[in-house]
């Protein structure tokens, strides 16, 4: 008997569900809405071309997770777009009475664990954009100067008034 994945999180922290999304041995989805945080007010509720305006993307660490269940059985077989459409209309016109976010909206993320292949979507103004590695882990990067620092072969360099040309620091 397959082991609902909802039922595995009863008082767990909320932090802890995106890594058990992922590794979920069965069909299942996820909300996820923006935190209530001044430092990033400007991105509850705007469209993915004001994000882009803003020289933004939507990032992981902005959201909260809101909700998670069990894809539907009679939605596992349904195209990832289709579902989306559904999850919308529920959260919108019938939400579950155990979700306690707001009603589905631009700037929200749905994510969908189908058939063991993972997937981001955010809601837009218009239909979801999908958004490959969201919940990927960021690497730390360098900086470009440190890594000039590294990269060039004269120890006193200082990569900021070093006359060497960009080519030769090889980056």
């Amino acid at each position: 008997m397959q082991q609902k994945w909802n039922q595995n999180f009863d008082g767990e922290p909320m932090a802890d569900i995106p890594q058990k999304f992922l590794n979920a041995g069965c069909d299942v989805y996820m909300v996820m809405q923006l935190r209530h945080d001044e430092k990033i007010f400007d991105e509850r509720f705007a469209s993915m071309r004001e994000l882009n305006r803003l020289g933004k993307t939507p990032d992981p660490e902005h959201y909260e997770v809101t909700y998670y269940a069990d894809l539907p059985a009679m939605w596992q077989d349904v195209p990832s777009d289709e579902v989306l459409e559904e999850l919308f209309q529920m959260f919108n016109l019938s939400r579950p009475q155990d979700f306690e976010g707001h009603s589905l909206s631009v700037s929200d993320v749905i994510m969908l664990n189908q058939d063991g292949k993972i997937s981001a979507h955010y809601v837009d103004s218009i239909g979801f954009k999908e958004l490959p590695g969201f919940l990927d882990k960021k690497q730390e990067r360098s900086s470009v100067l440190q890594t000039l620092k590294e990269k060039c072969d004269a120890p006193e360099c200082n990569p900021i008034v070093c006359r060497k040309a960009r080519a030769e620091h090889e980056l």
